[in-house]
């Protein structure tokens, strides 16, 4: 039977809720249109990624924000000091978030009273419901979650936050940093390493011959047992178990390999 996914609807309420996440976030809220559609991520003053997101601009008063549920909790508290004082109200949503196979545009977003539809690619959606409706052509969340892998789409959990640049996640990549938005919590230290720097991480997806239940975080290991990267997420496929890893550039040549497993990369990488 489907199942909903395991994120959390955060809804920002008031005339400041652009302003608020403007600073706080690696995204121009300031110029998105009503309907418009941002991912990026929040960060620390390290320019570590605490929390990454998916957002719609619901109104001109209300935008909406998807976030993993387990770090959920933790960004509230983080954004009530700047809320504070604020015409903006946080709350959580009693929105249900689902994947289903639609057929339409990428990032196409509609926005009705009892649901939001979010299209992750030419025939993958999120959608967005209220009170529990499960919508048709839902997908398991193990399913959805070997198609985001395939995609790079990187998502933090608990025991993520806070060690990966946007980098380290390909973000400066795929749209999920603004460099000309101006200053937000660690900007400089993100901006520094795009403008002078060079990563030296980057997301791959690797694959392993048999299934392993690997956490995320878990360490992936050269030739030589030194730790070359790590797992952001890993889910179990038919062949195996695929992992998506932020690794050193050239993790192929170091014989990379996870809970003592050889790691290749995998050719059901889209990124």
């Amino acid at each position: 039977m489907s199942q909903k996914l395991s994120d959390t609807i955060l809804e920002f309420n008031g005339s400041d809720a652009r302003t608020v996440l403007q600073g706080q976030t690696t995204r121009n809220f300031a110029d998105a249109a009503k309907g418009s559609l941002l991912e990026g991520a929040f960060c620390d003053l390290k320019g570590r990624v605490i929390a990454d997101f998916c957002a719609v601009i619901a109104s001109d008063d209300c935008i909406l924000l998807r976030t993993n549920a387990e770090v959920a909790t933790s960004l509230s508290s983080h954004l009530q000091k700047y809320l504070m004082f604020s015409k903006t109200k946080l709350s959580t949503s009693n929105m249900s978030v689902w994947a289903c196979e639609l057929d339409a545009p990428n990032e196409t977003v509609v926005v009705t009273d009892d649901a939001v539809t979010v299209q992750r690619s030419a025939n993958l959606a999120e959608v967005w419901t209220r009170e529990n409706s499960v919508p048709t052509s839902a997908l398991s969340p193990d399913v959805y979650r070997i198609r985001r892998l395939e995609q790079g789409d990187a998502k933090l959990t608990s025991e993520t936050v806070g060690k990966y640049l946007p980098q380290d996640l390909n973000y400066d990549i795929n749209g999920r940093v603004d460099f000309n938005k101006g200053c937000y919590t660690g900007q400089e230290i993100i901006a520094r390493l795009h403008f002078r720097g060079e990563p030296k991480r980057r997301l791959r997806l690797l694959s392993l011959a048999s299934y392993e239940d690997i956490a995320p975080g878990e360490k992936v290991l050269n030739a030589e047992g030194k730790s070359i990267g790590s797992v952001i997420e890993a889910v179990a496929s038919d062949d195996g178990t695929l992992c998506l890893c932020e690794v050193v550039i050239d993790v192929d040549n170091q014989g990379p390999h996870i809970l003592g497993q050889t790691a290749v990369a995998s050719d059901r990488q889209q990124f």
